[in-house]
C-alpha cells in the first residue's frame, strides 16, 4: 500500500469511525480520533503520526483506591510500515518527566477487530492495556489524579494521553487481618482409622472474611472447578457471600509464602485452574457442609447468617497415608484484604488392623 492509498484509506477510516460513534446517541457521542491528540513524551522523535484512543476509564470515573483499575484502548502509528507500530505500553500518576510514579506496565498488539475494520489489517491488533493493582492506587492521594498513558514506537520513541480520574480513599476496613479459616473435622489429635466405610474420610471446616465486599466489579466468591472430583480426592467450597478468593489444602507439607498452588491431592496439582465451586454446596438444613450433599455450616453463623455459605469440604481415601501422626495445612485467600491465612490440625492415620471404624 503506497502513502496516498493509505492516507486515503485513514481519512475514509477516520469519517467512518466518527460516523459510527456519533450515531450511539448525544450522551456517549464522541467525534473521530486524530492526529495530535497523542502528546510527545520525554524521548518522542518528529511528529506526532499516532491516532487512538483511552478507552477506559472515563474521564472523571470514580476509581475506588484498593480495587485494581483496567485501562485499555487502542493505538496506530499511522507511518508504521506494519501492524499497529506500538511495542510497549505505561501508566503513570502524573507526568513521568515531572516526578510521575510508573503505576504498571502493560500489553499491546491486543485484537481489535473493530478498529481493523475501519483502518484495514494494520489496525488488526491495536489494542492496549494494563491492569493497575489497588495496592498502588492505595498510595495515590484521594482526589483529581491524572493518569498519563505511555506509548513505545520503534522508531518515533515515547507518546502519551492523559486522562483525569477521581480517586476515592479505599475504606478503612473492620477486620485489616482476615480473613478467618477454621477445621472443624477432625479436631487435632484425632484418631482415623485406614479402613471406612466408603474408604473416605471427609475434612470440613469454614472460610470467610468479615468485611463487607469492598468492589464487587473485582472481588468475587472464587472460580469454578466443576471437574476436581477425580481420584485422590475432591473438594467443594462454597464462598459465596464470603469475601473468599481461594481454599487450598495440603496434607504434611505447608504452602510456602506466596504459594499460589491449586489443591494438591498429595503431590498430584487439580487439572483446572483453580479448585473452587461457585455452586452453593451449602444450605440452611443445620448441619456441617461435607461434600458433596448441600447441608449449611452451623459454625458460620457464629459470625452472621451472612455468612451460611462460608464451608468448605474435602474427603480422601486414608490408606493413601501412612499409619502414624499427619498434619492438614488449610490456606484461605480473602478477595477484600488479599492476605492468607492458615489452619493447621494433627492427626493420627490407624493401620486395617483397626477395625472399628474412627472417627
Amino acid at each position: 500500500m503506497n502513502g496516498r492509498t493509505y492516507r486515503l484509506k485513514l481519512l475514509t477510516g477516520l469519517s467512518a469511525i466518527g460516523l459510527a460513534l456519533t450515531m450511539v446517541g448525544p450522551s456517549y457521542a464522541q467525534s473521530a480520533p486524530t492526529l495530535g491528540t497523542w502528546l510527545a513524551g520525554p524521548d518522542a522523535v518528529g511528529s506526532s503520526t499516532i491516532i487512538g484512543r483511552i478507552e477506559a476509564p472515563r474521564a472523571n470515573a470514580r476509581v475506588n483506591a484498593g480495587s485494581s483499575l483496567l485501562v485499555s484502548g487502542w493505538a496506530l502509528d499511522t507511518t508504521a510500515s506494519s501492524g499497529s507500530g506500538i511495542d510497549g505500553v505505561e501508566v503513570w500518576s502524573g507526568a513521568k518527566d515531572k516526578g510521575g510514579t510508573r503505576l504498571a506496565s502493560g500489553s499491546v498488539g491486543l485484537a481489535r477487530t473493530d478498529i481493523s475494520d475501519a483502518f484495514g489489517a494494520s489496525a488488526a491488533n491495536s489494542g492496549f492495556s494494563a491492569v493497575l493493582p489497588g495496592s498502588l492506587l492505595q498510595s495515590l492521594t484521594a482526589g483529581p489524579t491524572g493518569l498519563y498513558v505511555y506509548l513505545h514506537t520503534p522508531s518515533k520513541g515515547t507518546w502519551y494521553k492523559s486522562e483525569t480520574v477521581a480517586v476515592v480513599a479505599a475504606p478503612v476496613l473492620a477486620f485489616p487481618n482476615d480473613p478467618i479459616v477454621y477445621i472443624a473435622k477432625p479436631q487435632d489429635g484425632t484418631a482415623i482409622t485406614q479402613k471406612q466405610i466408603t474408604n473416605k474420610f471427609t475434612f470440613v471446616g469454614v472460610a470467610l472474611d468479615r468485611n463487607p465486599i469492598t468492589d464487587p466489579n473485582s472481588q468475587s466468591p472464587g472460580a469454578p472447578c466443576n471437574a476436581c472430583n477425580g481420584a485422590g480426592g475432591n473438594i467443594g467450597t462454597s464462598a459465596r457471600g464470603a469475601g473468599i478468593a481461594s481454599v487450598t489444602a495440603y496434607i504434611d507439607s505447608p504452602p510456602a509464602k506466596g504459594d499460589n498452588t491449586p489443591f494438591l491431592f498429595f503431590g498430584a496439582p487439580c487439572t483446572n485452574s483453580s479448585c473452587l465451586e461457585t455452586q452453593a454446596t451449602v444450605n440452611n438444613a443445620g448441619a456441617f457442609n461435607r461434600f458433596p450433599r448441600p447441608q449449611a455450616s452451623i459454625i458460620s453463623r457464629e459470625w452472621g447468617s451472612q455468612f451460611d455459605y462460608s464451608g468448605w469440604a474435602f474427603a480422601i481415601d486414608p490408606a493413601t497415608l501412612t499409619p502414624g501422626w499427619h498434619t492438614l495445612f488449610v490456606t484461605a485467600v480473602s478477595s477484600i484484604t488479599g492476605k492468607s491465612n492458615t489452619a493447621q490440625v494433627t492427626f493420627n492415620i490407624l493401620d486395617f488392623g483397626h477395625q472399628r471404624i474412627q472417627p
